[in-house]
Order: structure tokens, then C-alpha cells, then sequence
């Protein structure tokens, strides 16, 4: 993409915490459904405040403070037009460009997650990118070419809870309780984001019920983002 480093930098419509919010809210949802769909293990993950998310259309991770503000996002859009030309570390780096230099030093490290390909031969597949500033979230893309280049794998973390859950609710086939379960969490880990919200024995024997071998892996998945066993 020729010139990519002359794009203006665009202020995104995008509110750092209401996004956390529904990645914690498509993380709960994936956690109590995770025993019956074991296959989407690496759809929704965590370490720390990394947020990586992960599907047939393409990657997108984004890094969140301890007060869960947003400091930035990566993506790659599988089919992307831009896929054939993020080529070198220089083409990732030029969404970040005119950022802070400690966000461009965190972008360098994160797009290691991005890389494709083996040995010498392996590739930063950046198609778009953004970063908070002064309380905005910036990108060198305008608001339509950031969804189109990646920003559409957040669709659903967008989405209010009240839009959201309808979606997960049919696209996950969810029963009444797991949906209980699901919200409880959510509505916990929201409200104290620096404690941890306890899943009860009671809650586990109905995720249980699916596959109790895949509950180990819950667990783990679950205590990724501060929702523990009891």
C-alpha cells in the first residue's frame, strides 16, 4: 500500500472501557460454553491485560491498562487486501506512526503475534491499527477502512450488552442457565474489575454437564481474566 505513511491520523468512535466491557462479556460467554465447544479454545484469550481474539476471518489482540483503559489495538483481516503487502516490520510499524513512542515500542513487541511464515521468512501481517491518546482512540485509518481492514472482528465487543447477548444467545445455541451464568459474571467482573468473581460449585455442575473433561481447560481459560473456581 503505497503512501502508507502519509495517512492522517483519524479519531475513531470507539469508548476504551464499554470495549473491555464486551470483551469481558464475549470472554464469560465463550468460558461457560467452552465444555460443550471445546474446538473454540482459542477464540477468546487472556494474559494480563492482552486481549487476543481469534477466528476464520482473522486476529485482532488489544492491550488494556490495569485501570482497563485501552492503549491499543492489532489486527489482521485474513482477507484483507492489505494482507498481500504488510511485508515488512516498516509496514507494521506505519499504522503507529505519530504515536507515543512507548505505544510504538509496544506495538514493535506485539506484532510478533502476527507473524507468518518460518524461519528468516516469517512476517508481521498488520492490516490496521490503532492507539489511545489523551482519552481518544486514534488510527491511520478513517472509522469505515479500520472495520473493513479489521476492526469488524470486534463487532460484537461493541456491541451494549443489551445488543450483544441476543447475538450470543442464538450463535451459541445457550440455554437458560449457562445465559445466567454468563451475565452474572459479566456483571461481577464489570462492576469490582480489580477483584475476582468466584464461579459456585453449583454453576460448575451445570457447565459440567456438557463434557466434564473439558473442565480443566474452562478453569484455565476462566482464571485468565479473573474468574476463579470455587
Amino acid at each position: 500500500m503505497n503512501g502508507s505513511d502519509d495517512r492522517e491520523v483519524n479519531r475513531l468512535p470507539i469508548d476504551g472501557t464499554e470495549l473491555w466491557k464486551g470483551c469481558i462479556l464475549a470472554s464469560c460467554v465463550h468460558g461457560v460454553m467452552l465444555t460443550e465447544f471445546p474446538f473454540t479454545l482459542k477464540e477468546h484469550t487472556w494474559s494480563g491485560g492482552l486481549y487476543v481474539t481469534e477466528n476464520g476471518e482473522g486476529k485482532a489482540a488489544l492491550i488494556f491498562s490495569e485501570e482497563k483503559g485501552l492503549l491499543l489495538g492489532m489486527f489482521w483481516m485474513y482477507f484483507s487486501e492489505r494482507t498481500e503487502l504488510v511485508l515488512t516490520d516498516q509496514y507494521a510499524r506505519s499504522h503507529y506512526k505519530g504515536a507515543p513512542a512507548e505505544i510504538q515500542e509496544m506495538a514493535e513487541t506485539l506484532a510478533e503475534l502476527f507473524e507468518d511464515g518460518e524461519g528468516d521468512k516469517k512476517l508481521p501481517y498488520v492490516t490496521t491499527g490503532f492507539w489511545q491518546e489523551n482519552g481518544q482512540i486514534l488510527s491511520r485509518d478513517a472509522y469505515e477502512d479500520w472495520l473493513a481492514h479489521g476492526g469488524y472482528l470486534l463487532q460484537h465487543q461493541m456491541e451494549p450488552f443489551e445488543e450483544a447477548m441476543p447475538y450470543y444467545e442464538d450463535v451459541c445455541s445457550m440455554d437458560e442457565p449457562r445465559m445466567e451464568i454468563a451475565e452474572r459474571l459479566y456483571r461481577e467482573r464489570i462492576q469490582s474489575p480489580g477483584q475476582q468473581v468466584v464461579l459456585t460449585k453449583e454453576e460448575q455442575a451445570v457447565l459440567q454437564e456438557a463434557e466434564p473433561r473439558n473442565m480443566e481447560v474452562c478453569q484455565e481459560v476462566f482464571e485468565a481474566f479473573g474468574v476463579v473456581f470455587a
